[in-house]
């Protein structure tokens, strides 16, 4: 079976032949022609919504602090121009702080941006804050309080109908333009939005996220051990991955995590020492995860307010929200902030400050410094299920261990979940599966099928009440859905 798997991923990391790419074979390609030979050994890495200043920065920065690797372009896209130019500016800046020398380039019109593109790496938002406003408030209106609402549920599934369209063109025009690159999407909700793409087109798409190593980081917090003790082995789908293996200097924690966490005094106390959420302002007390451990076996990945509200556990009641602590709409809060580290971007640019870089755990830089240098790197992506995770369905996008070198990313066979965390990420998978087939055939009837599958929506509202919150979603979504039927 690992021979299989290897196979597989191997697969994925070459460019399959013409006749199985139909963008190129509609253009009659026959081998590689002397440019794109070229660009194969230009290392040209594409940001597109590199407007998002924290984040940009951030892999700006974690690309430009290898010393062992050459990359001769940034090129960065935003259709806000304001935005884009400060970090053109930013992007220059980082390159002499670091003493490298980059090409930066940026524009407006993202198919000026690909042509050459090795890595081209998607952050983009559609719809803004307004419309996550509305994700949020309508359900309120009909009694299903999310916390997060980005991933599944009815704000996951019209985030993910504002987005996929947009990130379906830029596959569209990487098949024409760089259809040897890989692209890395951040942008959520993570799975069907892979899912859906992996179905329509021929690009290399691998998911991105950080809620395994920044779960791996409190969990060694909670310990009170370093990072560099601990070692981990994690599979299941985008924000519940499972620790199947969390060991410290190569034994078992497990027994330690169940200790520490025997009742709620005790799991407060541990909040003391987390520090990822904590260094961005907010109070994460574990309640909700430590409650699935205990029950489950294993300790789940993201975070107790998204956790919360993939689960019908948690969000029953006011009451139950407030006892498990996740009453906090910090995403929200977050997303209203954005723009306050871009104007702290401009006043160092304007005083000619240093900019801070501090290396960050992001994966992307990480897999691209794997893929030049050949110096191999496990990160847990987003990929098709190709036998990777034996009891869940092949249809569906999962999150496991993949190795990166210099032949490509190699997916990792992880084979059978416990039945429980199997059954868990099932639930959430069977939408998946439904917002992917609503968008991609297009369909009103879907939407609200999709809805329905959400274990949230079902254990709070009733299938009438469900009718009626998704009719005033597509209403406030309309302009996004001119083409469903």
């Amino acid at each position: 079976m690992m021979r299989d798997c290897r196979e597989e991923t191997q697969n994925a990391s070459v460019p399959p032949p013409a006749e199985l790419r139909p963008a190129q074979a509609a253009r009659g390609e026959r081998g590689i022609d002397k440019k794109r030979r070229k660009d194969m050994f230009m290392k040209k890495i594409v940001i597109i919504g590199a407007g998002s200043s924290m984040f940009t920065k951030k892999l700006l920065g974690d690309l430009l602090s290898f010393d062992d690797m050459k990359v001769d372009e940034f090129a960065l896209v935003d259709i806000n121009a304001e935005k884009l130019g400060v970090m053109e500016k930013v992007a220059h800046k980082l390159c002499r702080q670091f003493g490298k020398s980059v090409k930066v380039s940026a524009t407006v019109t993202r198919r000026e941006a690909l042509p050459g593109a090795s890595f081209v790496i998607n952050t983009i938002g559609v719809g803004g804050v307004a419309a996550y406003h509305r994700d949020l408030e309508i359900p309120d209106k009909y009694g299903l309080s999310q916390c997060i609402g980005d991933i599944i549920g009815p704000g996951g599934m019209f985030r993910f109908l504002r987005a996929y369209p947009e990130l379906l063109r830029m596959c569209r025009d990487m098949e024409e333009l760089c259809p040897d690159a890989y692209f890395f999407n951040y942008t959520n909700p993570m799975a069907p939005l892979c899912l859906a793409l992996s179905k329509e087109t021929s690009i290399r798409i691998f998911g991105f996220c950080h809620n395994v190593q920044s779960t791996a980081q409190q969990l060694s917090n909670y310990l009170q051990v370093d990072e560099s003790r601990i070692s981990y082995w994690a599979a299941g789908i985008n924000h519940m991955d499972w620790f199947l293996e969390y060991k410290v200097d190569g034994k078992d924690a497990y027994p330690e995590l169940f200790k520490i966490s025997q009742n709620r005094e005790d799991i407060i106390k541990l909040s003391d020492y987390e520090q990822d959420y904590r260094g961005m302002g907010v109070h994460l007390v574990d309640l909700v995860r430590f409650k699935i451990m205990h029950n489950f076996g294993r300790f789940p990945s993201e975070s107790p307010f998204h956790m919360g509200e993939y689960v019908p556990y948690f969000r029953k009641n006011q009451q139950l929200i407030e006892d498990y602590m996740v009453t906090n709409r910090w995403w929200l809060a977050h997303e209203e902030a954005a723009d306050e580290y871009f104007d702290i971007l401009k006043g160092m640019l304007e005083k000619d400050e240093e900019i801070p870089c501090k290396k960050t755990f992001e994966y992307a830089p990480e897999i691209i410094h794997a893929n030049i240098t050949g110096k191999p790197f496990r990160a847990n992506l987003n990929v098709k299920n190709t036998g990777l995770i034996t009891n869940l369905p092949a249809n569906c996008v999962v999150e496991v261990p993949c190795y990166t070198d210099s032949e490509g990313i190699h997916p990792c066979y992880v084979g059978e979940l416990p039945y429980a965390l199997a059954a868990l990420n099932l639930t959430n998978v069977n939408m998946h599966i439904g917002m992917a087939k609503a968008a991609n055939e297009k369909k009103i009837k879907l939407i609200y099928d999709a809805v329905k599958m959400d274990p949230l929506t079902g254990a709070q509202l009733t299938l009438d009440q469900i009718d009626a919150m998704v009719a005033e979603m597509i209403e406030a979504n309309r302009e996004y859905l001119t083409d469903f039927e």
